[in-house]
């Protein structure tokens, strides 16, 4: 349906709260000390300056069916999984997405473990998780922009291959679709996206408003 789109220069978001959250940081219930919250900031803003965020996009119509299967005509294709159709039931078209953060910071990460640094190699790897998936959010709300003047928006969740029902496996047609490759990202045997920091998934597109 449409041509594939790549992000080279996607703005770097640093969720501190979503990152502090995943290290399992709670204002409430820790009791932090000022010198070590800076240590644990000072590493969040080391892994911001390793990560380099590529990413694909691209739109595809579908048709989901009452027995909740997912066909994608253009592409002779049919996803089977009935609770990413059940996202998707008002929806015409698939937006599939694929983010990597790039090898720097995985080299990094297994430096800072080789040396016995855990903590901060913990840090480090949250705070790439969570940049990734930001950048996810600002390509979602680039695309509700540009979907106002089709009178179209995006269902307010994503999902990714091995979640649910949704077989890990269509990591690997995921990934042959959007030609990650292009990002320098390849898939072992295992559906396992390398570098490590590199997710796909998906949304639907539909007519009015969000679902």
């Amino acid at each position: 349906m449409q041509n594939i789109r790549i992000f080279s220069n996607i703005p770097e978001k640093i969720p501190r709260y979503k990152i502090l959250k995943r290290l399992g940081y709670h204002s409430r219930k820790n009791d932090v000390s000022d010198e070590m919250m800076s240590e644990v900031d000072k590493w969040i803003t080391y892994a911001a300056d390793l990560i380099e965020l590529k990413a694909l996009s691209r739109r595809e119509s579908i048709k989901v069916s009452p027995e909740l299967k997912i066909d994608i005509p253009d592409m002779n294709l049919s996803l089977d999984s009935s609770k990413l159709a059940a996202l998707l039931k008002d929806s015409d078209q698939l937006l599939f997405m694929g983010i990597t953060g790039g090898n720097e910071i995985m080299e990094e990460i297994k430096k800072l473990q080789a040396k016995g640094e855990m903590t901060a190699a913990v840090i480090v790897d949250a705070a790439a998780s969570e940049i990734v998936d930001e950048g996810f959010e600002w390509i979602t709300a680039l695309y509700r922009k540009e979907l106002v003047r089709e009178g179209r928006t995006l269902t307010t969740r994503r999902f990714s291959a091995g979640y649910g029902d949704f077989d890990l496996e269509y990591q690997k047609v995921i990934y042959k679709l959007l030609g990650m490759k292009r990002i320098d990202v390849s898939i072992t045997d295992s559906c396992i996206l390398i570098p490590e920091k590199s997710v796909t998934a998906l949304c639907g597109i539909l007519k009015g408003v969000d679902n």
